[in-house]
């Protein structure tokens, strides 16, 4: 019984990213005090890492930093239980906030070395990026309004997101033939479309794409069930498992 309760732990946990204790013994139905003795072994075996401190805890399998941070930003912009509004030191409730933000990130990126050219490169693209959740979603945002934007300098990673209506919400209001996420990041990074609306979406990340190729950056890029990935000036789409409402956008420089 204790074997197979070990068991349900990891594969929950496994399933599902990143977790924390309370979502772990609601899913287990057992007391705290066992999920704890079962999560102390799991953690024993270096099967389970834990992160955070309390109140915010989590549980994920064992992953590199950069790994693990990413997977702050999809708990994030997938889980309704996201602690957001207090999260104020990477959620940017408004543009101006956001704006604020990009400009400090600046002066990091000069003060750490980066480069001016590259430095500014890299707030021209966050700033395409990050502009397009607040200009695509204004008076119809589905969840809570922002975006989340953070710059981590010693993984070199610049990570965006918002809970809005996403790429093919965008675009299929005057490209009626699209048919999924994969088919609308296609058209967004790859044909020019004509029209006021979604200008900035629908020909910007022509921009994002043509910046990241040129510089030997990469770009991991999702919407909905589509994804896009830059690297090596070679530009990839497909279609995942995991549904990202709204946009997520990983840079790495």
């Amino acid at each position: 019984m204790k074997t197979d309760t070990n068991k349900k732990i990891f594969e929950f946990i496994k399933e599902k990213g990143q977790i924390s204790p309370k979502e772990i013994i609601s899913f287990i139905g057992f007391s705290a005090q066992a999920v704890f003795r079962q999560l102390k072994k799991l953690q024993e075996r270096s099967l389970v890492q834990k992160s955070g401190s309390p109140p915010q805890v989590f549980y994920h399998l064992p992953m590199t930093e950069k790994e693990r941070l990413i997977q702050q930003v999809v708990k994030w912009v997938c889980d309704k239980e996201t602690d957001i509004i207090n999260n104020q030191d990477f959620y940017c409730s408004a543009r101006d906030i956001f704006q604020f933000r990009n400009e400090r990130a600046l002066k990091t990126l000069l003060d750490k070395g980066v480069g001016e050219s590259l430095s500014y490169l890299l707030i021209a693209l966050s700033g395409e990026i990050g502009n397009n959740s607040f200009d695509h979603n204004l008076g119809n945002w589905p969840n809570i309004p922002g975006v989340y934007f953070k710059v981590e300098m010693a993984e070199r990673l610049f990570m965006l997101a918002d809970r809005g209506q996403g790429v093919w919400a965008t675009l299929k209001k005057v490209r009626a033939s699209i048919k999924n996420d994969e088919e609308a990041l296609q058209t967004a990074f790859t044909d020019t479309v004509y029209s006021r609306a979604p200008e900035r979406r629908g020909n910007g990340l022509k921009f994002v794409k043509k910046v990241i190729q040129e510089n030997n950056l990469r770009l991991k890029f999702y919407s909905g069930q589509g994804w896009c990935e830059i690297k090596n000036k070679e530009i990839m789409f497909g279609t995942a498992e995991k549904n990202i409402p709204g946009v997520m956008a990983i840079i790495e420089f």
